[in-house]
C-alpha cells in the first residue's frame, strides 16, 4: 500500500514539476529551482494522508524542487535549506517546508490556507550549498477555491 502511495505521490510531484518547468522556474548560478503552487484537492486523500498535507477548498501548497546544473548539460536533484513566508494585502505567514525525497526527486512542500481569488506573494529563500548565501525567490500568484 505505501508503495502505490509513494508512487501516486512521485507521479503527482513530478506532473507539477513538468508543469512548473514550462514557465515557472528561476536560475541561481549552477542551481534552477522550479516551483508550484498547487492547491490540495488536485492530490488524492490517500497520498494526502500519506504525507500529511490537509486537502480542503482553501487550502494549497507550494512546491519547489532545486536541480544543480552539471557540465554534461544534465541535472540532479539537490537538497537544501528552505525557508519562507506568504502573504496577501494584509497578512503574512511563515511557510513549513517538508523535505520529500522520493527516487531521484526531492520536493520541498509547504502548506497555507487562503480565501478565494487571494493574490499571494511568496518570498521563499533556498540554500542548497552552505558555504554561499541563500537564494531568494519572490513570486506571485492568484489562487481560487476548488468549486
Amino acid at each position: 500500500m505505501k508503495t502505490l502511495l509513494q508512487h501516486s505521490l512521485i507521479i503527482t510531484l513530478a506532473l507539477l514539476a513538468l508543469s512548473a518547468q514550462a514557465e515557472q522556474k528561476k536560475r541561481f548560478g549552477d542551481y534552477e529551482v522550479h516551483y508550484s503552487v498547487v492547491n490540495s484537492t488536485f492530490i488524492s486523500p490517500e497520498v494526502a494522508a500519506a504525507y500529511q498535507i490537509t486537502r480542503g477548498k482553501k487550502r494549497a501548497f507550494v512546491n519547489i524542487s532545486i536541480r544543480k546544473l552539471l557540465k554534461d548539460g544534465s541535472d540532479t536533484a539537490k537538497r537544501a535549506l528552505v525557508s519562507g513566508k506568504t502573504s496577501d494585502m494584509i497578512h503574512s505567514i511563515p511557510l513549513n517546508f517538508k523535505e520529500i525525497i522520493e527516487q531521484g526527486a526531492i520536493y520541498y512542500i509547504a502548506e497555507f490556507s487562503f480565501n478565494d481569488k487571494d493574490t499571494r506573494r511568496f518570498d521563499i529563500q533556498i540554500q542548497p550549498d552552505p558555504n554561499i548565501e541563500p537564494y531568494t525567490l519572490t513570486f506571485s500568484q492568484k489562487v481560487y477555491v476548488e468549486l
